[in-house]
């Protein structure tokens, strides 16, 4: 098996475990982290599992989870185990599990499994992006006023700011969305399903394979790693199709300075 094989393989492991625990979720202890941010011991044990597997074939390689401690490494793995763990234990079926490799500060590969609809998203640089192994040829809308926009938050905004961003989308005509997991809203987007993504403060888990996959399937995708210190800080995670883009630009000033992944 290849690179991409194993770690395809160790995605949809952790998915699956995930998707027992899901199944099962009334059982589990739920800890808080900070203002509507939660943990399982679903999370630390899906995790675990990702890195066991990789690490049975890649011993010397880094990785960096949101469940655990960095090990670095030119080659490093950045895993979130359950992304959208609100929707997870809330029992809303719209969770996934994330894995994305960097080597040498370039994301050269992302995972993404959906275990409630047994969706693979995947996506190498340069190689273009999968679900399930069919190629993605997404059609995107045009403009905000017949595009669906999927605006992410978090706690670090202000209800003036969120608000602020949502009134200015509304008033150009758009459809919101916000289903409440960054890395399958990227899938969406990458499928064709939104036209619009945007949040300002999403963390490297979140965001590294979607912007990939999103990347590769043809949209406008932001650089998460332009800024050096992206494993401490979170950056503004950024995608639309090309057409809709300058619309973006327009729409909300912060955009602007975003570096965007190169083709």
């Amino acid at each position: 098996m290849n690179t991409s094989e194993i770690a395809n393989e160790a995605c949809r492991i952790g998915g699956k475990k995930a998707l027992e625990f899901f199944q099962n979720r009334e059982l589990l202890t739920i800890d808080l982290k900070g203002p509507q941010d939660y943990v399982s011991e679903a999370d630390r044990l899906v995790e675990e599992t990702i890195i066991s597997h990789l690490k049975a074939v890649f011993p010397n390689d880094g990785f960096l989870g949101e469940e655990s401690s960095e090990i670095h490494n030119f080659r490093q793995w950045v895993i979130d185990p359950i992304d959208g763990t609100t929707n997870f234990i809330r029992g809303l079926p719209y969770f996934c599990t994330t894995l994305a490799l960097v080597e040498n500060e370039k994301v050269v590969g992302g995972w993404i499994y959906d275990p409630t609809r047994d969706e693979m998203y995947e996506a190498s640089l340069d190689g273009g992006a999968f679900c399930n192994g069919n190629k993605l040829a997404p059609l995107w809308r045009t403009s905000f006023a017949t595009g669906l926009v999927g605006i992410c938050h978090s706690s670090r905004l202000t209800a003036d700011e969120l608000s602020g961003r949502i009134i200015g989308a509304l008033r150009r005509g758009a459809i919101l969305r916000q289903p409440g997991a960054a890395a399958l809203m990227l899938c969406d987007l990458a499928s064709g399903r939104l036209d619009v993504l945007f949040d300002q403060h999403l963390k490297p888990w979140d965001s590294l394979a979607g912007l990939l996959i999103a990347h590769e399937a043809g949209a406008i995708a932001s650089d998460y790693l332009a800024n050096r210190e992206w494993r401490s800080q979170p950056q503004i995670t950024l995608a639309s199709g090309p057409e809709i883009y300058q619309e973006v630009l327009e729409l909300w000033p912060e955009s602007r300075d975003v570096r965007l992944l190169e083709r």
